[in-house]
């Protein structure tokens, strides 16, 4: 009988100490999973406050509106939103694109965008008219304008009652054709000329729609294998060509323009758009063509790498440095505008290049 108590007993013994195992083991469990569900928690919560610090800085961004016409002239401002300069400089960019420099510049002025991208030659007739902008900075140091004949045209002169395509009246292509029929003896009136854009001009003149073109003189090799016959009446790359037209060789054209009420109202903002498009310029002079085109192919969707690398190739070493518009070279073109009529007074350099934002990038 005492045996069998024993027996029993160790039998009981035995079951609580497996009950208190198993109660063990699945409390470790419990605990285990408590912990990982507290960590995934944790996790969760780590990540959403990511996502939402993030969306709040976006949302601390400064917006503004760029108005444009995607030439490749202008590519600090491409290369500064591609490198996460106009981000890091506090700027949310929006690129409105427009057929040409003038509606560019005049959807500025009534406050379709902040910032346009253009010649210099629209603002200064605009502002010898009363409407005031300021030249924030330049993209490149020298004119990169070209115009070719058919194979019957040898010179300007021949172009005497003949159908041309110089660009939007107004702009600098057609200030720039003008220039170049004065110097020949001609007038706008002594020839016609065809409203194209200025991707179909080429070959309008390959297929005889017109008689003589202007051109960017990147687009050379494209006009050269199109339009084998075709004479290059004009070409700026030429030094001197353009000492001839310009009467120096640095001539700072390709700018960045915003209006005058604009920069005092928001001194920080453009403050910040020159800062980035200082630092993308740098960039542009310390890499390669094909790094550049390789860089900003994304906003260029009809062109493959390649094509954009040849065209930059044509114009690389006109880019400027740092931005920076120097008297010479503004007074360069304030001379051309004299010349051409386009404005009827001078405008002092400090009353239209807003050179102290410039400076501030520069210095940084």
């Amino acid at each position: 009988m005492r045996k069998w108590i024993s027996l029993m007993c160790a039998a009981g013994i035995a079951a609580a100490a497996l009950m208190g195992c198993s109660g063990a083991e699945t409390a470790g469990k419990n605990e285990t999973k408590a912990a990982a569900e507290a960590a995934a928690g944790e996790s969760a919560e780590s990540l959403s406050s990511e996502e939402t610090k993030k969306e709040e800085d976006k949302k601390e961004l400064t917006k503004i509106v760029v108005s444009e016409f995607r030439g490749i002239c202008w590519a600090s401002a491409y290369a500064a939103e591609q490198l996460g300069y106009f981000e890091e400089e506090g700027l949310d960019v929006e690129f409105m694109l427009y057929k040409d420099g003038p509606i560019a510049f005049q959807g500025m002025h009534a406050g379709d965008s902040d910032f346009c991208l253009l010649s210099a030659e629209p603002v200064m007739t605009a502002y010898d008219e009363g409407m005031e902008s300021y030249l924030l900075l330049t993209n490149t140091n020298r004119r990169t304008y070209a115009f070719a004949g058919a194979a019957d045209i040898k010179t300007a002169a021949d172009l005497k009652g003949k159908t041309i395509f110089a660009g939007m009246p107004g702009s600098a292509p057609y200030s720039f054709v003008l220039s170049m029929l004065k110097s020949a003896g001609l007038s706008e009136n002594d020839v016609n000329f065809i409203n194209l854009d200025y991707g179909s001009a080429i070959v309008a003149l390959g297929e005889k729609q017109v008689d003589g073109i202007f051109f960017d003189v990147y687009n050379k090799a494209i006009l050269e294998e199109t339009v084998p016959d075709a004479n290059i009446l004009l070409d700026c790359t030429d030094t001197q060509t353009h000492e001839a037209l310009y009467g120096s060789q640095f001539c700072q054209t390709s700018i960045v323009t915003c209006t005058k009420k604009f920069a005092e109202e928001n001194p920080e903002t453009v403050q910040a758009f020159v800062n980035a498009s200082s630092r993308a310029l740098k960039w542009i002079s310390e890499h390669t063509s094909k790094e550049l085109a390789e860089l900003i192919s994304p906003m260029y969707d009809s062109m493959t790498v390649d094509e954009l690398t040849a065209k930059f190739e044509c114009i690389k070493d006109t880019f400027s440095e740092t931005g920076e518009i120097i008297p010479e070279g503004y007074e360069t073109m304030e001379s051309f505008c004299l010349d051409q009529g386009l404005i009827e007074n001078s405008i002092p350099y400090e009353d239209i290049v807003a050179s102290d934002f410039m400076d501030a990038a520069i210095e940084k």
